[in-house]
C-alpha cells in the first residue's frame, strides 16, 4: 500500500505544480501506481479549474468568455504546461514532413519553432472556444466536462503503455512503460467504472455525453497509435503529452455536440 501512495505522489509530482517535497523512490511498484494515478492528476486540475469558474460566476459579473479563459488557464498551469510542451515539440516534428529518425531529433531539440507555436495557439483557441459554448449551453454541463474530460484523456494513456511500442528506448515514455502490467489495465477499468457511476448518479442526464465521450477517447486511442507509429515509429513522451492535449481538446467538442443533443 505504501507503494502505491508514493505512485500516486510521483504522478503529482511529475505532472504537475503541487509541491511534492519528498524524495520518492522509483521502482516498479511506485511507477505502477503513478501510472495508475495519472487520470487523478487531471481530475484534480478539473476541480481547480471548476472551483475558481464557479467563484467567478457567482461572486463576479465575469462574462461567460473570461470564465472558460480562467479554467482553460488554470487547467493548463496546474501541469506546468508539460503536456502542452510535448504538444508543441510533436507538432514542430510532425510538420516538418522529414523522415522518422530527423523528426526524433527535432522532438528532442529544446528549441520551439513556428509549427510548435503555431500548433499550440491552435490548439488552446479551440478548446477555449468549446469551453464558452458548452458554458453559454450550461454551467452544470461546463463543470461536468472540466471533471471527466481530463480524467478521459489520460486514461487513455494506460492503453499506449500497454499496446504501443516506443519510439526510442530511453525517455520518461519508456520508463513508465516498463512498469505496465496486465493487473494495471484492470484496475483502470474498475475506476473509470466507479467514477462514471458516480457521475451519472450525481446528474443522469449527463450518461448520453459520458458514453459519447468513453467511445470518443477509445476511437481518438486507434487514431494517435496509429500516427505515432507512422510518423515517428512510436511513443515518445512528447507524443503522449500531445496525445493528452489533442485527446482532451478533441473531447470538448464532443462533449458540446453532445450536451446538445441532450438539451434538444
Amino acid at each position: 500500500m505504501k507503494a502505491w501512495v508514493q505512485g500516486f505522489l510521483l504522478a503529482f509530482q511529475f505532472f504537475s505544480i503541487l509541491p511534492v517535497r519528498r524524495e520518492l523512490p522509483m521502482e516498479e511498484r511506485q511507477l505502477k501506481g503513478a501510472v495508475v494515478s495519472l487520470p487523478w492528476v487531471g481530475l484534480a486540475a478539473g476541480v481547480c479549474a471548476l472551483v475558481v469558474s464557479f467563484l467567478l460566476d457567482v461572486y463576479t459579473p465575469m462574462s461567460v468568455g473570461g470564465i472558460a479563459l480562467a479554467a482553460l488557464i488554470i487547467s493548463s498551469v496546474f501541469t506546468g504546461g508539460i503536456h502542452l510542451d510535448g504538444w508543441m515539440d510533436t507538432g514542430d516534428a510532425y510538420f516538418s514532413y522529414q523522415s522518422i529518425g530527423k523528426r526524433l531529433e527535432i522532438m528532442s531539440d529544446p528549441r520551439t519553432g513556428a509549427f510548435g507555436v503555431l500548433s499550440v495557439l491552435l490548439l488552446l483557441s479551440v478548446r477555449f472556444l468549446f469551453l464558452m459554448e458548452t458554458l453559454h449551453l450550461s454551467f452544470a454541463a461546463f463543470a461536468f466536462g472540466l471533471l471527466v474530460l481530463p480524467w478521459i484523456s489520460r486514461g487513455v494513456l494506460l492503453y499506449h503503455f500497454a499496446w504501443t511500442p516506443p519510439a526510442k528506448q530511453v525517455g520518461l515514455c519508456v520508463l513508465f512503460q516498463s512498469a505496465y502490467e496486465k493487473k494495471l489495465m484492470i484496475i483502470s477499468l474498475m475506476q473509470n467504472i466507479i467514477l462514471t457511476a458516480l457521475f451519472i448518479a450525481g446528474y443522469h442526464l449527463f450518461w448520453i455525453p459520458v458514453f459519447l465521450s468513453l467511445s470518443a477517447a477509445f476511437l481518438m486511442y486507434w487514431l494517435f497509435r496509429y500516427l505515432s507509429i507512422r510518423s515517428f515509429g512510436g511513443m515518445t513522451g512528447d507524443v503522449l503529452g500531445a496525445t493528452v492535449e489533442g485527446g482532451e481538446t478533441l473531447l470538448w467538442i464532443v462533449w458540446w455536440i453532445s450536451i446538445l443533443s441532450v438539451m434538444d
